[in-house]
């Protein structure tokens, strides 16, 4: 017997033994099926939602309470859902902006030393496990950080922390925020990380009124208790041709979801390249979007400085700059396995990458443009997502701000299922380039609802 012929007589022996012996019944009557609960298992169809935001304009929340510091530096507005802040840096100095800025938060908000420590602890412990309150590692950060930001950026930092910062040093849960710890608050997406955003604009060649429509979604850690809905925020920096509106969290100077008097929109998407951390010799990120804001008329320009300065950020991410006219993706590496480029509706995506429509642009916690690190085609969170924009919008011409509205909303959140409004969402901005104007959705202390209303944040410019 051959070799060939030895290998089939085995096989079949083994199988023969199995169908005779692997198993004693020879029927089986005797089965009975066990008792089952309902399928949790849901169609892909349930888990869509019709809301309708045609003719319905955003709401304009009011004023509940207005407090200023004594110099009229800064104002703070209290509305229903979130602060509107003034910052006036034309009758002051960015450290009397800072210290300012510290002043009016303590007569709005009392309690503001817990709800920030205990939110900047929940972030440290989510990201270094075990540290036993040895926090030497992020401080050593956030020392490298400071160090190497623009003077006038330091001084507002500064001014801030001198008038809030109380009787503790270091870092350390005793309620009390000690200068390190406020400190640290501007640098926590530098610092810690750890995000889950999208973005959408869609060109005026396929919106109703010619003009653009823009939009972000933010996702970051809520708190335990959701704590992070309690200081949703508006800044209005007046500050001449530096001036910009920035949505974001009450204390925070440094940018998140940002557009300034020009129309140029920035925002930052965390993209995870598996590199090793290192904060020496690099500068904040976040700042250098603040400094594109202030600096810069068109989202190319904002785009073109972030890129050519790379390898000075602690983080790759993904910068979104659109401005009336344009939009698009800085793709921000820095190492050897990719490469930072400028992704618009024109670039070539990586192989695997379905995107059907133009008109539109799309990013989420990942690059894309052909031949940069993939995160996207095998990440279920992000491929998920990605695909879900195309869908829900590439078929859509002339959309209306509504229409694009209610397909940002159109997804249950009763669920566990990927999605664009994730449950850790904290807000929701669009730009609306044929009114000059923002509006968005505030995730409140009950979480992300099925049926949002929309806030009017008024005008950039």
């Amino acid at each position: 017997m051959n070799k060939r012929s030895m290998i089939i007589f085995t096989a079949v022996l083994i199988i023969t033994s199995a169908l005779l012996y692997g198993c004693e019944r020879n029927d089986y009557s005797d089965f009975v099926i066990p008792e089952q609960g309902e399928s949790t298992l849901k169609s892909v169809s349930d888990i869509y939602i019709s809301n309708n935001y045609s003719g319905i304009a955003p709401k304009k929340e009011k004023t509940l309470k207005t407090v200023q510091s004594a110099d009229g530096i800064c104002v703070i507005e209290c509305k229903e859902s979130y602060y509107d802040i003034s910052l006036d840096y034309t009758i002051g100095s960015y450290y009397d902006v800072g210290a300012a800025y510290a002043e009016a938060i303590k007569l709005v908000r009392n309690d503001y030393p817990v709800f920030c420590e205990g939110y900047l602890y929940e972030n440290v412990r989510a990201v270094f496990k075990g540290m036993d309150g040895d926090y030497s590692g992020v401080l050593k950060r956030v020392e490298n950080l400071y160090k190497t930001l623009d003077n006038e950026y330091r001084q507002e930092i500064d001014g801030f922390s001198d008038n809030m910062h109380g009787d503790s040093e270091g870092l350390k849960e005793d309620g009390i925020l000690s200068r390190d710890e406020v400190i640290l608050m501007q640098f926590i997406p530098d610092v810690l990380r750890g995000t889950a955003c999208s973005v959408l604009s869609a060109d005026g060649k396929t919106t109703a009124t010619g003009e653009r429509i823009s939009c972000r979604v933010l996702e970051w850690q809520l708190g335990s208790d959701n704590q992070l809905c309690t200081g949703h925020s508006v800044v209005h920096v007046n500050n001449g041709k530096k001036s910009f509106v920035s949505v974001t969290y009450l204390g925070f100077m440094t940018i998140l979801t940002a557009i300034n008097k020009d129309g140029v929109m920035i925002s930052e998407l965390d993209v995870g390249s598996g590199d090793k951390y290192t904060s020496d010799s690099k500068t904040s990120y976040t700042y250098a979007l603040r400094y594109a804001l202030e600096n810069f008329s068109t989202a190319r320009d904002a785009a073109e400085y972030l890129t050519k300065n790379a390898e000075k950020y602690p983080y790759c991410f993904n910068a979104f700059c659109t401005d009336k006219d344009y939009a698009c993706i800085a793709e921000i590496y820095q190492g050897e396995l990719g490469k930072s480029v400028i992704r618009d509706s024109e670039t070539k995506l990586n192989k695997g990458l379905d995107w059907q429509n133009n008109d539109y642009i799309c990013a989420v916690n990942s690059f894309a443009a052909d031949g940069n690190i993939d995160m996207l085609v095998h990440n279920a969170g992000n491929i998920i997502r990605w695909n879900r924009y195309n869908k829900l919008f590439c078929s859509e011409n002339n959309i209306t701000v509504a229409r694009f509205k209610e397909l940002m909303t159109c997804e249950k959140t009763n669920n566990e299922f990927v999605r664009i409004r994730g449950a850790g969402m904290v807000h929701m901005v669009l730009a609306d380039y044929s009114q000059n104007s923002l509006q968005a959705i505030f995730t409140g202390k009950n979480g992300v609802t099925d049926s949002p209303v929309f806030i009017d944040l008024g005008n950039w410019n």
